[in-house]
């Protein structure tokens, strides 16, 4: 949803994707997430996996796309189509793209499945992919995922307390407590916000591997 200058709302348009998710399914847990530019967008998850999946991989700083549910097909030797629909697309920062399957832990170690999954990865052109992955519950690592959630959570944007925190920004040296920033934008928690879309933007970075906190540590981003 996006607020307007004369206090209407536009909603986000719903992404028509080549594959129907089951939104509201009674067996399995389904969720919608909203993104994009001016949060134009909303999209159905078909599992709590695949949700914190997409947010954890929409927060890092080497990811600049992700489509859903992608449709790739290939010719079987019996004449007829294959297909396979990879939940994620990822288009990184190096312009490699990234094909991710996204499956329950219990799943992915079936033989079957796995034969599977082989099969179809095997199969992906260049074209389509450079990188097939399969992605589970044992591959969302829980500082990860918190973050991305409250990264995804604090997104709207505060032009006021954002163009201070970026003032402020520019006289970073070395690393600072959270807490000293947010003290330094003097906005209370709007400034604590506006620190975490920053993070957000990649344009500082946590130093250690923590949650995102007021004791925590950031830096200017160390680009690679």
């Amino acid at each position: 949803m996006m607020k307007l200058s004369d206090g209407g709302v536009t909603m986000p348009q719903r992404l028509q994707l080549a594959r129907k998710v089951a939104v509201g399914a009674r067996e399995h847990a389904t969720a919608q997430i909203t993104f994009g530019p001016d949060e134009g967008y909303t999209v159905g998850v078909d599992s709590n996996t695949e949700m914190k999946c997409m947010l954890v991989v929409m927060a890092r700083p080497n990811v600049v796309g992700i489509e859903n549910q992608v449709l790739f097909e290939w010719p079987k030797s019996n004449g007829k189509t294959g297909k396979h629909f990879f939940d994620f697309r990822v288009l990184m920062a190096d312009g490699k793209r990234r094909a991710i399957m996204v499956k329950s832990e219990s799943r992915r170690r079936q033989a079957s499945v796995q034969k599977e999954l082989e099969e179809i990865a095997a199969r992906v052109p260049a074209s389509f992919a450079d990188e097939v992955v399969v992605m589970t519950e044992r591959d969302i690592d829980p500082i990860e995922y918190f973050n991305a959630e409250m990264m995804h959570e604090m997104r709207r944007p505060d032009p006021e307390a954002d163009a201070m925190a970026r003032r402020i920004l520019g006289e970073i040296v070395g690393s600072v407590q959270i807490q000293k920033l947010v003290d330094a934008i003097d906005l209370g928690a709007r400034g604590f916000r506006a620190v975490v879309r920053l993070i957000r933007s990649h344009e500082i970075e946590l130093t250690n591997k923590v949650r995102i906190a007021h004791e925590a540590f950031v830096r200017r981003r160390m680009f690679k």
